[in-house]
């Protein structure tokens, strides 16, 4: 089923798009994991699409008057996408679909289980091993997080690296972490007072 963008009125799929929600005391919250009821409206995790909704797509979708600037709300996509990392990994690591540390991730590699592999942004040791090469020309491996913060996610002691081997799970993984690096817009003026923006993700 095909959406409309409230940034920039162009048709796309759920996928390609997130869907914000507001609550019922006027915050602007986004539902990447789609389980807020209510009203939604729909946006490209873009910053020229989210900027045009912070200046009056969200308020015509909605039918009211709401405040929030274009850097607001990057940034709360930017956490909610964080959120959701966390949350899919947690959910790998439960449904024993995760492998963690060099030896694991390389063997699951190997046997090619490994769907997507995360390297820790301050683990640049890791980032070197020759097998990490092919995945990272292919799209299949991506820096994400800390070692202390992967680990944390999964229960574990600082983690540099870690395989997720459910394809279904790893595509949701690499959409959430694109979105945490939207790029905020070039600082513009909307006129608003106060800015209100929460997450639901």
């Amino acid at each position: 089923m095909t959406r409309t963008c409230v940034g920039c009125r162009a048709l796309g799929s759920a996928e390609e798009l997130v869907r914000v929600v507001v609550t019922d005391t006027g915050e602007v919250a986004f539902d990447l994991a789609g389980g807020a009821f209510g009203r939604g409206a729909w946006v490209h995790p873009r910053s020229a699409c989210l900027a045009n909704a912070a200046r009056s797509g969200l308020a015509r979708a909605f039918r009211r008057e709401l405040r929030v600037s274009p850097e607001a709300l990057v940034r709360a996509l930017h956490r909610a996408a964080e959120r959701r990392a966390a949350g899919l990994l947690m959910a790998a690591r439960r449904a024993r679909k995760l492998e963690a540390g060099s030896t694991a991730v390389q063997h699951a590699v190997s046997d090619r289980r490994a769907e997507l592999v995360i390297v820790a942004r301050d683990a640049r040791a890791a980032a070197e091993h020759a097998f990490l090469s092919p995945l990272i020309a292919s799209g299949r491996a991506v820096a994400h997080g800390t070692k202390g913060e992967l680990g944390a996610y999964i229960g574990r002691p600082d983690t540099a690296l870690v395989a997720v081997t459910d394809a279904r799970i790893a595509r949701a993984l690499k959409t959430a972490i694109e979105w945490t690096m939207v790029p905020e817009p070039n600082a513009v003026s909307v006129g608003a007072r106060r800015t209100i923006v929460s997450e639901a993700g």
